[in-house]
């Protein structure tokens, strides 16, 4: 049949990911080539688009490689010989050889070049064979051999050609970065330098990805990016998914997936998506590793992991728990300037100049679980799951100085001390069913993800005036959260014809969350915290339901692809915020918000690849996002100085996002791409300080406050660029770029126009060295110029780390040491903001005492050593019929 045939170089692709990972493929038995054999060129009857006899294209169901008969080891030969270029006679390193059975093509044996274009496969037993070589950029090599001895075929040379391929994996093994549709593909499991690290750490290094200090993720510098897990949104909280993916460890990811524009099947509100996909999958045995990591912040963190797997099943139990401690210091300066209608003009009022300290320390375990059951060929079901607590205990302390209305008025000084108590425990899960109606692309996926969390925070607050005409507070914050999350959702994917594909989803959601937020003031006469502080105690509930729906079609012309899609999403928010203390008929304290929100999002996806290995995409998304129920509610929320409120006039908001981007893989050097991009946002919605024209009824003097706005317009246009140098297995060099221009339009009414613009741009380069067989160097360093937000300005940040790793008996047992900032950088220039918000100027700036450190770890692995790299990539052992499971 057509859709059975691939490409040469797409089935030595194939050949090159189980050479590469030390697993052994089976085909399918097939008959011996008639008609005889070309002494030098493939079977008869092979051409190009055709498998060879003996190759199923579905590697899924590849079966098990069994000898013909049984052998003394006394019997079992070697074969040798060395790889060069037919014109340069240069040695051809890291290429992938296959010893092939001739009477049904199966592979016998696999190896790779040497530095020295030598390779060496071992255990083969007397008899005939072909002998497979794939380059990219060579011409296909088969050659029949006779195996009688240890064989010596000498010098082999490999004429240069053109690969036609049918698919932009476009090298024998994977390249450490590819272009697929939408998507921009890291795969992790092919970059050595993170696999003892965290999917952190391995976050750095997908293209236009930054993790800053404190594990917020960004893309492109924008915020606005969630992080799918295995295909489907990941629901933790913004702490929540900190502290899984500094725990999640690198070497069980298979790739992380780059979508920067969305198309309508993601059905997101935000502006990218992230996902990591993890693979864990082994045969018939089982692995243990274990280890601790550290740091001299202090910081320290054992773990375990465990891999067990039969025929049918298998799981995945990894287990951490860790210690850390982090110290920091600041210094602020803020000024409000309200209003005042009567001058038409801005009053300077107030100003704060804040010397802070603060040191923390948190306690984590976590447990993470998943399972992997084959039903039967074309049926799968897995499930996962974790269980993460932890401890959190700080203490800060600033020195303030407020001058109220310059010239004449009061000069206060006091200070504030908070100690922080608090510990949560969220568990996540899910269960996957998929059933392949057939090998050729017809399915159906089932997911139920459920998502719960709680957590209990106890912040004591002292503020001490050191005039004793004015009276500071003695409070105790109390807060206690939950939620429980829900989520059914469907995929069903069928090809109409070979070229053309369509998938349909269906999602069902269910998110309820509560949260009670008691403020208590010291009672000398009871000796406790007893009274109320009615203007800061509320609680809230909110509900949500939806559901969603969308439809892609996909079509492709030759090397030429297009996909269209749209979606519709409904949700219903039920909200209720209530401050019992306060007046009952003041909405401001007081208010029950229901909404039913739609939105549509139609996309369009265009990718082109030629024969010389270049891709070209180009992309366009409309976003439509309603206003939520906190974006609209009036209930004010007051925290000590100020409040946060809604805004009932939002309208809603249009982003229209396109993409240009060009890749290409190059032989001996690497992987390049560069990509434009365009975001316009019109009624864009977006919180902004502001301060009162008057003083506040409840503080009795002006302050600042926060609302959602209609900020007007918005835009972000720019180029990123990444490129991987690797001339070799043993060393390669990372480089990210991004110089963009971000501006903002918002009409102030009174107060005029607000607008800004500013070029920015950031870099991040890594790079690896591996030498003496065992020994690996690591350094990295990154920079980040100072950019704009919503009347805001983000202070340069920069950093510089170096380490170096071993291996010992067989890699039985790995360390590792790194300094982190080497040059303290964090602590001696910090980072911070700056308000360019004419009605509240400031300056903020963050020193962290514990920005330079050393971390360092320890790891021993006991079991089958190749089980380990299997247990990344998903691939089989001696056994057939494998599957991707999920591991967390």
């Amino acid at each position: 049949m057509q859709h059975h045939r691939l490409t040469t170089l797409k089935r030595l692709t194939l050949f090159a990911f189980a050479i590469f990972f030390g697993t052994l493929l089976m085909a399918q038995p097939g008959g011996p080539p008639p008609g005889g054999r070309r002494p030098d060129g493939p079977p008869p009857g092979f051409r190009p688009g055709q498998a060879p006899p003996g190759f199923r294209p579905d590697m899924n169901q590849s079966q098990t490689i069994k000898q013909k008969k049984k052998v003394n080891d006394s019997t079992l030969l070697t074969v040798v010989g060395t790889l060069v270029d037919s014109t340069t006679n240069e040695a051809l390193m890291y290429v992938t050889v296959g010893i092939m059975q001739q009477s049904d093509s199966t592979l016998v044996k696999g190896a790779f070049t040497t530095e020295k274009g030598e390779f060496e496969a071992k255990g083969i037993i007397p008899g005939s064979y072909y002998l497979l070589v794939s380059a990219v950029g060579y011409e296909t090599l088969w050659k029949p051999i006779e195996v009688k001895n240890n064989t010596a075929l000498g010098i082999i040379k490999m004429k240069q050609g053109a690969a036609m391929l049918d698919a932009v994996e476009i090298t024998a093994a994977r390249p450490m970065f590819a272009m697929e549709g939408e998507k921009m593909i890291y795969n992790v499991s092919e970059d050595p330098s993170v696999q003892d690290g965290t999917t952190s750490d391995a976050l750095q290094n997908a293209p236009g990805v930054e993790v800053d200090i404190d594990g917020n993720v960004t893309l492109r510098g924008q915020s606005s990016v969630e992080i799918w897990i295995n295909d489907r949104p990941s629901k933790l909280t913004s702490e929540n998914l900190k502290t899984y993916l500094e725990t999640l460890p690198a070497n069980t990811l298979d790739h992380i997936e780059v979508i920067s524009n969305p198309s309508a099947k993601y059905a997101t509100e935000s502006d990218a998506v992230i996902n990591i996909i993890t693979s864990a999958h082994i045969k018939k045995n089982h692995f243990i590793s274990f280890g601790v990591n550290g740091s001299s912040t202090p910081s320290f963190r054992p773990w375990l992991s465990y891999m067990w797997a039969n025929e049918k099943l298998s799981f995945n139990l990894y287990a951490s728990g860790g210690y850390n401690i982090n110290e920091s210091e600041s210094y602020s300066t803020s000024e409000y300037s309200p209003w005042n209608s009567d001058s038409n003009a801005y009053v300077l009022y107030q100003r704060d100049t804040t010397n802070g300290h603060s040191d923390s320390k948190s306690w984590n375990g976590n447990i993470n679980l998943n399972f992997d059951y084959e039903i039967d060929s074309m049926t799968n079901l897995s499930g996962w799951g974790a269980i993460n607590g932890s401890f959190y205990n700080s203490n800060s302390y600033s020195a303030v100085t407020r001058d109220l209305s310059f010239g004449g008025g009061d000069l206060w000084h006091y200070n504030d001390t908070s100690i922080n108590e608090s510990n949560s425990i969220f568990g996540f899960g899910g269960l996957n069913y998929q059933h392949k109606f057939d090998n050729e692309g017809h399915n159906l996926r089932v997911n139920l993800f459920v998502h719960v969390d709680g957590s209990n925070d106890g912040d004591w607050r002292i503020r001490d005036f050191k005039e004793y005409t004015l009276n500071g507070y003695n409070k105790y914050y109390k807060d206690v959260e939950s939620s429980q999350s829900y989520d059914l959702t469907s995929r069903y994917n069928r090809p109409l014809n070979e070229n053309t594909d369509f998938s349909a989803g269906l999602g069902l959601n269910y998110d309820n969350s509560k949260g009670d937020f008691r403020r208590m003031l010291w009672n000398d006469a009871d000796g406790d915290y007893t009274t109320f502080d009615s203007l800061r105690t509320y609680h809230y509930h909110n509900v949500e339901t939806g559901a969603s729906v969308d439809v892609n079609l996909t079509r492709r012309w030759g090397s030429f692809t297009a996909e269209v899609g749209a979606s519709v999403d409904a949700t219903n928010y039920s909200l209720l915020y209530d401050n019992e203390y306060m007046p009952a008929d003041d909405s401001r304290f007081h208010d029950e918000t229901s909404l039913l929100r739609l939105e549509f999002r139609p996309s369009l996806h265009l990718s082109y690849y030629t024969q010389d290995m270049h891709n070209f995409s180009l992309s366009y998304t409309l976003r439509t996002r309603n206003p939520s129920a906190s974006d609209l509610t009036t209930f004010r929320r007051y925290s000590e100085d100020s409040y946060s409120t809604g805004n009932r006039d939002l309208k809603a908001q249009l982003r229209h996002q396109m993409e240009a981007g060009w890749s290409k893989y190059i032989n001996n050097f690497g992987f390049v791409g560069v990509d434009a991009y365009l975001n316009y946002s019109a009624n864009e919605i977006s919180s902004l300080d502001d301060v009162t024209s008057e003083a506040d009824e409840f503080l009795e003097r002006v302050i600042n406050y926060s609302m959602p706005y209609n900020m007007g317009s918005s835009y972000r246009y720019g180029l990123t660029m990444h490129s991987t140098y690797r001339p070799n297995g043993f060393f390669n060099v990372r480089l990210y770029a991004n110089v963009y221009n971000y501006g903002y339009e918002m009409d102030r009414g009174a107060q005029g126009i607000l607008k800004d613009n500013k070029w920015s741009y950031s870099f991040n380069i890594n790079t690896w060295y591996k030498f003496l067989d065992n020994y690996q160097i690591f350094a990295s360093g990154s920079y980040n110029s100072p950019t704009i937000g919503l009347a805001s300005l983000t202070k340069a940040r920069y950093r510089f780390n170096f380490g170096i790793r071993g291996d010992f008996f067989k890699r039985k047992m790995s360390a590792r040491i790194m300094v982190n900032d080497i040059f303290n950088w964090g602590y001696k220039y910090g980072s911070g903001s700056e308000s360019t918000n004419p009605a509240f100027s400031g300056d903020r700036t963050n020193l962290s005492k514990t920005s330079r450190f050393i971390t360092g770890g320890i790891t021993f692995r006991f079991g089958k050593m190749e089980l380990e790299q299997r247990a990344k990539d998903g691939s089989e052992g001696d056994s057939s019929n494998s599957s991707s499971s999920l591991s967390l």
